[in-house]
């Protein structure tokens, strides 16, 4: 709310949000992607096996050999950026992105060493700072949003306030996680790492080498959306004339942001919610072969996925601009922003049960020590995105770049669910239907009273209006769809606790 109302979808806020990408892409590769997957199955069987003192000294050497890797990548991509700032005649534009890139890299390196922390944290059973540091982030980009607007004028240098918020964030967030960890007995320690552990340390990075190619595979697609979005959000001439009718509007790549930050909220709060509590059990029953508890939770964390999924993709969809307006609405953000966020939102909307199954899914692999599979599974999804993008540019514009992405994502999960039945699913597919035709049934209930309130709801443009016009329909849909559910036996509060039984006795191998 706070970006769009500083900068509407203008090309600053295009240009911070590509910038912006990069540190988030390391933090999914060497944070909480690749590192994490590599990282907290070894951590929890060395806490398990060989005690506290031990996993301490693998976190130890794991996050000094990761630090090391990325201060070097990150020096480098400063002297690279910092030669292509001096040596050439840039735009504004492509100016404002280098530099904003440029104080926004240090960022990598600190979200990434808290990001181990946290996946320590994790191993060892507490979850409540790791869900709370992008909180802590969040206040610390506020109150630099807020300080911006309160002491300059000019959006320049709204943007670069933003920028060094980030900064502190991100400096905040390491000091927190480290103390927290502390707390549990595992320490950052200093001198000499044993030769035996060293090994280890090596065996883990290897590792973690088919896990950072899937998942920067899978990473490209986003990052190349939004390039996509900035480079092709030109003035009219300035392109190729082959490339006219790829042309998308200004603003795109900062409502391509606005909508991801949409459909990233039920993905974040219960997608990568409950992925971080199943990772560590996966992980558990898998060192302790226990292959009936496995098939267990797999089985109820997919359930959970289609019971709050599948509401949450339809519903994102239809409340799309009252939502939109509600939110981001003010300020430099008008209509024209509005229409074209509403179109991005409902698109990535109608993808949050493909989202959140995939992460899942993907975590049983990882759990398993099969990072192969996601990473196959990710070049493909790659090249069907860029596929996409080709075709459907030229006719669906903006919204192409959205409807991609979910499109080969969820090619990408079907393929995943295949390997995951062969494996560890006696009853196929089918152990899901008693789950997914309760759930369809009562997603298509409540978009029938959505759209039904729809028609008469309050029609006038006051801030109160737009209120009612949001929560009134998540209300009731939430209340109809809750209703329908327990009317087809299944009860949402108790799905929380253990997995639907109906047709599920045969699931597990």
């Amino acid at each position: 709310m706070l970006m769009a109302g500083l900068f509407g979808t203008g090309w600053i806020l295009d240009t911070f949000t590509v910038a912006f990408r990069i540190p988030g892409t390391f933090r999914k590769l060497f944070g909480d992607g690749a590192m994490t997957a590599a990282f907290l199955p070894r951590f929890v069987e060395e806490d398990q096996r060989s005690g506290r003192e031990a996993a301490s000294e693998l976190f130890s050497a794991v996050t000094r050999r990761m630090a090391g890797w990325l201060t070097a990548i990150i020096v480098f991509t400063e002297c690279c950026l910092l030669f292509g700032l001096l040596l050439f005649d840039l735009s504004d534009r492509s100016e404002l992105l280098i530099r904003l890139t440029m104080v926004l890299m240090p960022y990598s390196l600190l979200i990434c060493v808290a990001a181990l922390h946290c996946a320590a944290l994790n191993g060892v059973q507490h979850f409540l700072v790791p869900a709370l540091l992008p909180v802590v982030l969040n206040l610390v980009w506020l109150s630099g949003g807020l300080t911006a607007m309160a002491c300059y004028a000019d959006d320049a240098d709204h943007v670069w306030m933003i920028a060094l918020s980030i900064i502190a964030g991100g400096v905040v967030q390491f000091v927190f996680s480290l103390w927290k960890l502390r707390q549990f007995g595992v320490r950052l320690r200093g001198g000499v790492i044993s030769d035996d552990m060293q090994q280890r340390v090596a065996q883990l990075f290897r590792q973690m080498g088919p896990v950072l190619f899937g998942l920067s595979i899978t990473q490209l697609n986003s990052f190349v959306d939004s390039l996509l979005a900035w480079l092709l959000a030109q003035p009219a001439g300035v392109l190729p004339e082959k490339l006219e009718p790829f042309r998308l509007a200004e603003g795109t790549a900062s409502a391509l942001y606005l909508g991801q930050r949409m459909f990233q909220f039920p993905l974040g709060v219960f997608g990568v919610a409950l992925g971080t509590i199943l990772f560590p059990r996966f992980t558990r029953h898998i060192t302790a072969r226990d292959h009936r508890g496995l098939g267990r939770d797999i089985l109820h964390g997919l359930q959970l996925v289609l019971v709050v999924g599948i509401p949450s993709s339809i519903g994102l969809w239809l409340v799309a601009e009252p939502i939109t307006d509600l939110l981001f609405r003010r300020g430099a953000f008008g209509a024209e922003d509005a229409q074209l966020t509403v179109r991005m939102v409902g698109a990535y909307g109608v993808g949050v049960c493909v989202f959140c199954g995939l992460l899942i899914v993907n975590r049983v692999f990882y759990a398993a020590n099969d990072q192969m599979t996601p990473a196959r599974q990710g070049v493909i999804c790659v090249g069907l995105n860029i596929g996409l993008n080709i075709v459907l540019l030229p006719i669906l514009k903006e919204t192409a770049l959205p409807i991609a992405s979910v499109l080969a994502t969820l090619f990408q999960l079907g393929l995943a669910m295949e390997v995951l039945r062969r494996r560890y699913l006696n009853g196929g597919y089918r152990i899901f239907v008693p789950v997914l035709w309760r759930s369809i049934l009562a997603a298509v209930l409540m978009a029938g009273c959505c759209v039904l309130l729809g028609k008469y709801s309050v029609s006038d443009d006051s801030t109160w209006a737009r209120v009612v016009r949001t929560v009134m329909p998540i209300t009731v849909c939430v209340s109809v769809y809750w209703g329908c559910l327990r009317c087809t036996g299944l009860v949402p509060k108790q799905l929380l606790s253990e997995p639907f039984q109906s047709g599920a006795s045969n699931a597990i191998t």
